[in-house]
């Protein structure tokens, strides 16, 4: 299944437009053994993270996006 979605440049472009533009650090794409599962990275240029969170099982497929702040905007827990 991968990472690819129809609408997957649309919304990296939006991701891009909102955090200053890709960042130099290259995409990170990761996925099981079997293909069953996986997850893909894009970096923004303010340190967010554009997250893809993938799997198929049989004839079922999910994907989930999930933007990720920096860790220096994340609250303290103390």
């Amino acid at each position: 299944m991968d990472d690819i979605s129809s609408d997957r440049d649309e919304r990296e472009c939006d991701f891009f437009a909102r955090h200053g533009g890709q960042s130099t650090r290259p995409p990170r794409k990761v996925r099981s053994a079997a293909g069953e599962q996986g997850w893909s990275e894009a970096y923004a240029n303010d340190g967010y993270v554009l997250r893809c969170d993938w799997s198929q099982f049989g004839s079922r497929e999910e994907m989930k996006y999930t933007e990720i702040a920096p860790r220096d905007e994340i609250p303290s827990t103390r």
